[in-house]
C-alpha cells in the first residue's frame, strides 16, 4: 500500500505543497519536493486526541511527525488561493463531514496544473465493509443542509455495526461520541462510488489517475481553470 503511494508520489509530485492529517503515516516524497504537515492540533495534541484510534488500529503514535501548520485541514484558512503545487490527503476525506466543501478548499489553494493526491480506504477491503456506501445524494445533502443533519445517523451506524453495541445502549454510545467530537469514518466509498461522486461535482479539475492498492484506492486530480475543466 505505502509502496504504491510512494511510486505515485515520484510520478506526480513536484515543487512545494502540504500533507493534511498524516498522523503516523506521512507520505515519503521524492528528493527536492517540499512538504509541510498540516493538522488541527500540534503533535502532542494529536497523539492525545487519537489515542483510541491508535489502539483500534494497533499503530505506534511515535511515528506521528511534527506539525508545521496548525489549521483546519478541511478549510485551509491559512493558505492563499493558488499558493501550492500540490495537496496530499491520505485517509482524510472520509473523516470530514462535508467532503464537497473540503474538495473545494483543497483545489482552491492549488495552482493551475497542480495536483490533488487523495487516498481513501476501499470499503470492500476494510472494516467498513458491512456499512452502507455513501451516495452522491448524501454528500450533496450534507453540503446543502449542513453536516449536522446526518451526524447522529453516522454515530448510530458506527455504534450498531462496528462497535456492535446492544440496541438499548446505542443512544448512550452516540452521546459519548458527541461529547468526544468523534471523527471516525463519516463516509464510506469504494472506488467506483467515489468516481461517481467526482463525476457529479463541478470541480475545476481533471481525473489524472484512479488506482486500487491493497485496502485503499488513490485518486490523482489535476487542477485546471474553470474554462479548461469544462472544455
Amino acid at each position: 500500500m505505502f509502496v504504491a503511494r510512494e511510486d505515485l508520489a515520484r510520478r506526480y509530485l513536484r515543487g512545494s505543497g502540504i500533507e493534511i492529517g498524516a498522523l503516523a503515516f506521512p507520505l515519503r516524497v521524492p528528493p527536492g519536493v517540499r512538504v509541510r504537515r498540516v493538522d488541527r492540533l500540534d503533535r502532542a495534541g494529536l497523539i492525545a486526541a487519537n489515542r483510541r484510534t491508535f489502539e483500534f488500529a494497533d499503530v505506534d503514535p511515535g511515528g506521528v511527525p511534527e506539525v508545521d501548520v496548525i489549521d483546519d485541514g478541511a478549510v485551509l484558512s491559512r493558505f492563499a488561493d493558488g499558493s501550492l503545487d500540490f495537496v496530499i490527503a491520505n485517509h482524510v476525506l472520509e473523516h470530514i463531514e462535508d467532503p464537497l466543501a473540503a474538495l473545494g478548499h483543497w483545489l482552491r489553494v492549488i495552482r493551475e496544473d497542480g495536483v490533488l493526491f487523495i487516498s481513501l480506504p476501499d470499503a470492500a477491503r476494510s472494516y467498513d465493509a458491512p456499512r452502507p456506501r455513501t451516495s452522491v445524494e448524501h454528500v450533496l445533502r450534507d453540503h446543502r443542509d449542513g453536516p449536522e443533519c446526518s451526524r447522529r445517523e453516522h454515530y448510530e451506524e458506527w455504534a450498531r455495526i462496528l462497535d456492535a453495541i446492544p440496541p438499548e445502549r446505542v443512544g448512550e454510545r452516540v452521546e459519548e461520541f458527541a461529547r468526544e467530537d468523534a471523527r471516525h469514518h463519516f463516509h464510506v466509498w469504494e472506488l467506483e462510488g467515489f468516481l461517481e461522486l467526482l463525476a457529479a461535482l463541478a470541480l475545476p479539475c481533471e481525473l489524472e489517475l484512479a488506482q486500487r492498492s491493497g485496502q485503499e484506492f488513490t485518486v490523482i486530480l489535476r487542477k485546471r481553470s474553470p474554462d479548461r475543466a469544462a472544455a
